[in-house]
């Protein structure tokens, strides 16, 4: 598979897929043991494409050749062993550091008051025309 049909595939490169497989590896190996034996690989693979996707269980189930019960139980494993490496891959700025980290987002793309990022996506928030003032945030701006 190309690189860029990786990414669009799985929203990770190759060497991170295989950096984040062997982190993972330990803890799948303990939680994934029964007589389907899914490998550690076809388990992040499965869950990091459910993930990218928004697809339904079943729809991924069926394309890594497990049924939808067997690809629920791997997602559950696959995101518990996520969750206890998560504080490797998610930073949240410091109080501190918010003003040099909007200084650097504004750098990046000319918008004020950004503190994070999810995917280099910049998703622009509208709020209903109706009831607009329900939707907007406790500084009263949208």
């Amino acid at each position: 598979m190309e690189q860029s049909h990786v990414i669009v595939t799985y929203r990770l490169d190759r060497a991170t897929i295989h950096e984040l497989c062997a982190q993972l590896e330990p803890d799948l190996m303990s939680a994934i043991r029964h007589p389907t034996g899914i490998p550690p690989l076809v388990a992040v693979l499965s869950v990091l494409h459910f993930l990218a996707s928004g697809s339904l269980q079943t729809t991924v189930a069926i394309s890594s050749w497990m049924s939808q019960p067997m690809f629920s139980n791997v997602l559950s494993k696959v995101l518990s062993a996520l969750l206890k490496h998560m504080g490797s891959y998610i930073v949240f700025p410091q109080v501190e550091d918010l003003p040099t980290v909007k200084g650097d987002f504004y750098a990046l793309g000319h918008i004020p008051n950004i503190i994070g990022d999810i995917n280099g996506t910049h998703v622009a928030l509208v709020p209903p025309r109706r009831s607009e003032q329900v939707y907007r945030n406790r500084k009263s701006c949208h």
